[in-house]
């Protein structure tokens, strides 16, 4: 009679499981605000590691010009001597040496590329820290991209061309490559799997020079730069330079120019732009989930803003003081400030929040919504 009675017994705490599952998800659905499932998460994978001393807390060579990114988990610093990749216990997981006068990084899905325009050695580091390219191509590097889901392009500067254009996918295997003879470009972008590549072209129109943007397939051959076809989609951004472009979505750009975030598709229809023209742009950051954070110095002050693909506002906030970073992950927003730390959601609803920022010059937010604080030759870890 015994077992009767402890398969019973079993069978009600499965059921009274099932019922406090069924009754968070209901809350979740009904109060997402309320129930923060990242929140949940965040508890027990954290568990018995939010106060241990070291953990999160990185430690790299300072430089002035160090880039960094979130990565695989960890954070990869890029330095005028290499690249190194750290897990989160500060365990080196890939180790790159080489010469970077002035470093360079993008990253997307499973792979990241640190390059210094003007030279011709580059490294790149994928999942698990495999060194992917650690040495030289036939020509230096002017821009490069990496779209969401790892496919990379990039720009160089080659001989018998003004520059060279070349699309790889997500394995860094060449897809495409367009060769220009007469048009100079300065900026890419490649789309995910590799199907559309975004290029920022310099012309000159009576003593001024122009900037346009060509999108083009790469399924397709293209014959000419100069003519609109079924291979390719122009639009005239006019007399500034764009320094950035970058893939929000499949179909979606951004372009970070001289007076202007502008935001357009692969017809080559602008959608919408934030002006620039009197204010700074003081830091941005793209979302693997297809929109961007912006904040710009004003009166003193910042205002912050979010826009979605279609160059439509999610979400604006004014502060009285300077932003020093902001950065965007999935679903989460981060602001850091001279005096604190702030993590949102894609509108800028506020999430949390922390005072101890100390020397703190860069947040990188995190798909879990923790945030990685790096200071010179430093991390730690806010955990919300």
């Amino acid at each position: 009679m015994a077992v009767p009675r402890k398969s019973g017994r079993i069978r009600r705490i499965l059921w009274i499981v099932a019922v406090l599952a069924a009754l968070l998800a209901v809350l979740c659905l009904i109060f997402p605000r309320v129930v923060n499932t990242d929140r949940v998460v965040r508890f027990f994978r954290y568990m018995g590691l939010r106060d241990k001393e070291n953990y999160g807390r990185i430690s790299f060579e300072a430089g002035a010009g160090n880039v960094y990114a979130g990565f695989d988990d960890g954070l990869l610093v890029g330095t005028e001597n290499g690249v190194t990749l750290y897990a989160l216990d500060g365990e080196q997981k890939a180790l790159i040496q080489g010469s970077l006068p002035s470093p360079v990084l993008r990253s997307g899905g499973n792979m990241s590329l640190v390059f210094s325009p003007g030279s011709a050695y580059a490294a790149a580091v994928g999942a698990g820290g495999t060194v992917v390219m650690d040495g030289a191509l036939s020509g230096s590097f002017i821009n490069a991209d990496i779209s969401t889901d790892g496919c990379t392009a990039y720009i160089t500067a080659e001989t018998g061309y003004k520059s060279v254009a070349t699309v790889l996918d997500s394995n860094f295997e060449p897809i495409y490559r367009f060769s220009s003879r007469t048009r100079y470009l300065n900026a890419c972008a490649v789309s995910e799997k590799g199907d559309y590549l975004a290029l920022a072209r310099l012309e000159e129109e009576k003593g001024v020079y122009r900037t346009g943007i060509t999108i083009l397939r790469t399924g397709l051959p293209l014959e000419d730069l100069e003519q609109d076809s079924e291979e390719s989609s122009r639009l005239d951004l006019g007399n500034q330079v764009v320094y950035e472009l970058h893939f929000l979505d499949r179909t979606h750009l951004a372009a970070v120019a001289q007076n202007e975030i502008v935001f357009f598709n692969v017809d080559g229809e602008q959608l919408g732009s934030v002006s620039t023209h009197s204010v700074q742009v003081a830091d941005y950051a793209f979302s693997s989930d297809g929109w961007m954070i912006i904040a710009l110095e004003q009166n003193g002050g910042s205002r912050v803003l979010t826009v979605d693909a279609a160059g439509q506002t999610l979400g604006e906030l004014d502060l009285t003081e300077r932003v020093r970073s902001v950065s965007a992950a999935e679903g989460y927003a981060a602001v850091l400030t001279e005096t604190c730390l702030q993590t949102f959601d894609r509108k800028l609803n506020v999430n949390d929040r922390s005072w101890d920022v100390l020397s703190a010059t860069r947040a990188i937010v995190r798909p879990d919504g923790t945030v990685l604080l790096v200071g010179s030759g430093g991390t730690k870890l806010f955990i919300p």
